[in-house]
């Protein structure tokens, strides 16, 4: 009798949802599910979610996948945990309960405790060891927060009677009935307590953060064994067998397997990744990160440049211009009018991200006359978001004069074939929509089907992944686009001169 065809579940744990698909060993995707997942700000500058939530959304997703793959547990080779990477989870080891709300990637718990850190030589010992910029989004700070002000918590993780993890930690521990504690580099790497080049928990940054804490997941590469499932949970034991974070994961699911090799994912803000091979690479420019994007053999790093508002200026153009418009109203108007007219947008509605790290900044929209219209501003809003991926890339030494690989692009934004037009025109590079809208779940099963055996090496990947079409740059209004980004730079170093934050990125 012929065996089943295996099944691979992936997982994407994120911020405001949970979503999960069954992939057949060709590349097929069998089924989709989503569960959206709430947070919560109990005060300003605070973002917390319920951590049951997320595993009970995860157990939900895969019993919805078996159920329409009429498959059972015993089919399925292998889950893939993709998941929103700094975000806290603490709990009891006896229990398995949280003790507390999930700190949130986004919360900004830890700024104050953090912040003498900055004046000392320290800065430059964490950026060189972690590749991360000293920030509240990443893990230590959140811990630091406890250990100032939730003293029992402290103890508790002090004394070994508590754990700590990211996402994938927590998911893993409750999959597992607790047999798991275990981390992997994409993820451990986001915390600013992992050593990026010797590959380890770092004990002198633990010291630093001044962090006495018993117990540390065990970090494996990304497509370990990792353990399995508890039976009661599915009816059988499954295999977990691919982690990565989410931003990471969509890398690997759009197929950036090469040095080089970049992907934009457009939604609220902006996420560039660019894989920067497998063999250590010199400190890139003030304002980018270094980080790891997934171990196999041999870790694979990448550079990341963030983007805070993209889609974001979207939303606001709307509400400020278009009534009861939405972004695509935008994206319209934007196309209609073919210009904006000089009209320039400096986006820092809450501070500039990537490569200038300025928190400080608020936004300006300037270059109107009396002749400016609204589908001009809505086109100063698309550029803007086109200038600050120039930026970006600039930054990390990728454009026009280096040889480049077309650029994956992802994410709501690029379902306007103007905008991607538009940016293609910015950068005067390709750019190559995603085949499927779910990236980040579809890297988690591909990881997870290496770790599984389902396939041996990343180029049996490229054909179950595919290709679409390219977006080619044109070149009738580069020397025009040229002009008004370099403009626009301006307008920045101008805001920056009188109302930034000296010492922090690029200026």
């Amino acid at each position: 009798m012929d065996r089943p065809a295996p099944v691979i579940i992936g997982i994407d744990q994120g911020t405001t949802n949970t979503k999960a698909l069954a992939l057949a060993g060709d590349g097929t995707v069998l089924a989709e599910v989503s569960r959206p997942i709430a947070a919560s700000a109990a005060e300003p500058g605070w973002v917390e979610q319920d951590a049951e939530a997320m595993i009970a959304n995860v157990i939900a997703c895969i019993s919805e996948l078996l159920a329409a793959t009429a498959s059972d547990a015993q089919k399925i080779a292998g889950i893939g945990i993709a998941n929103q990477t700094e975000t806290l989870v603490v709990w009891s080891r006896i229990t398995g309960r949280p003790v507390m709300p999930a700190m949130v990637w986004q919360c900004r718990r830890g700024d104050a405790e953090i912040a003498p850190l900055r004046a000392s030589s320290s800065f430059s010992l964490i950026k060189s060891r972690t590749g991360l910029d000293l920030d509240p989004t990443f893990t230590a700070a959140k811990l630091k927060w406890i250990f100032h002000n939730r003293l029992d918590v402290a103890e508790g993780l002090r004394k070994g009677d508590l754990l700590f993890g990211t996402v994938d930690t927590w998911l893993m521990w409750k999959l597992s009935g607790g047999a798991i504690y275990a981390s992997e580099p994409s993820n451990a790497s986001r915390t600013m307590l992992y050593d990026i080049d010797r590959l380890r928990w770092d004990p002198e940054l633990f010291q630093l953060f001044s962090l006495d804490i018993a117990h540390r997941p065990l970090c494996m590469r990304s497509d370990a064994h990792f353990g399995v499932t508890e039976r009661s949970l599915f009816g059988a034991p499954v295999p977990i067998t691919g982690v990565m974070g989410d931003q990471q994961a969509a890398l690997f699911g759009l197929g950036c397997f090469s040095e080089f090799e970049l992907k934009v994912t457009y939604g609220t803000g902006a996420f560039v990744w660019v894989n920067a091979g497998v063999s250590q690479q010199p400190a890139p420019a003030p304002g980018i990160i270094r980080t790891i994007a997934w171990q196999l053999d041999r870790p694979c790093y990448a550079y990341e440049g963030f983007v805070m508002y993209a889609g974001k200026i979207l939303e606001w153009l709307a509400q400020k211009f278009a009534g009861d418009g939405d972004g695509a109203a935008i994206a319209s108007a934007a196309e209609r009018a073919g210009t904006s007219a000089g009209v320039l947008l400096v986006p820092a509605f809450q501070g500039l991200a990537s490569p200038w790290w300025q928190a400080d900044l608020r936004a300006a929209l300037m270059g109107m006359s009396e002749a400016t219209t609204a589908d001009n501003i809505a086109h100063a809003g698309l550029e803007a978001v086109c200038y600050q991926i120039r930026a970006i890339l600039d930054a990390i030494g990728i454009g026009r004069t280096q040889r480049s690989p077309m650029i994956k692009v992802d994410g709501g934004m690029t379902r306007s074939r103007y905008f991607i037009q538009l940016q293609a025109d910015v950068l005067q590079l390709p750019l190559s929509p995603a085949v499927s809208g779910s990236a980040t779940p579809l890297g988690a099963a591909l990881m997870a089907g290496l770790g599984a055996g389902i396939w041996n090496t990343l180029d049996d990947l490229r054909p179950v992944i595919g290709t679409t079409g390219k977006i080619h740059p044109g070149k009738a209004a580069a020397a025009t686009l040229d002009a008004s980004y370099g403009a626009w730079r301006g307008a920045i170093d101008m805001l920056i001169a009188q109302y930034g934050r000296a010492g922090t990125g690029a200026g």
